[in-house]
């Protein structure tokens, strides 16, 4: 919920109509959520890591039969006014934000019709 209302208050309309809409399940009726932070202080690119760590956990889901999905929308939760209250809910430890987030359930559906790959994309330079 302090996701939509924190979508309802952005410049992005697409992000608005998300947060106005009744229907609308920012975690797609997965059961699972987790959210992946990082030190706000770390001498290195945190936020690379905490993709690099989702991305990782996205690949391992799928390797073992679990739907998965990358969520932006939930993070928009920690920039509302009860974003800080969210923080110590959620045991987020203090200098630590989250930076990325991933929902995980069992897939409703398998993915039937995959795009044919176009060849010859990559251009090597010597």
């Amino acid at each position: 919920l302090a996701a939509k209302e924190a979508a309802r208050q952005m410049d992005m309309e697409h992000l608005r109509e998300l947060g106005n809409n009744e229907r609308f399940n920012c975690l797609y009726c997965a059961p699972t959520l987790i959210i992946v932070s990082g030190s706000e202080h770390s001498p290195v690119q945190v936020e690379a890591d905490c993709a690099a760590a989702t991305q990782n956990l996205l690949l391992a889901a799928e390797s073992v039969g679990l739907g998965s999905c990358w969520i932006f929308f939930v993070l928009l939760a920690f920039y509302s006014p009860q974003g800080s209250e969210l923080l110590n809910e959620l045991k987020i430890p203090a200098g630590y934000r989250p930076y990325s987030s991933a929902v995980l359930g069992y897939k409703q559906s398998e993915i039937v019709n995959v795009p044919e790959r176009k060849p010859n994309l990559i251009t090597y330079i010597r």
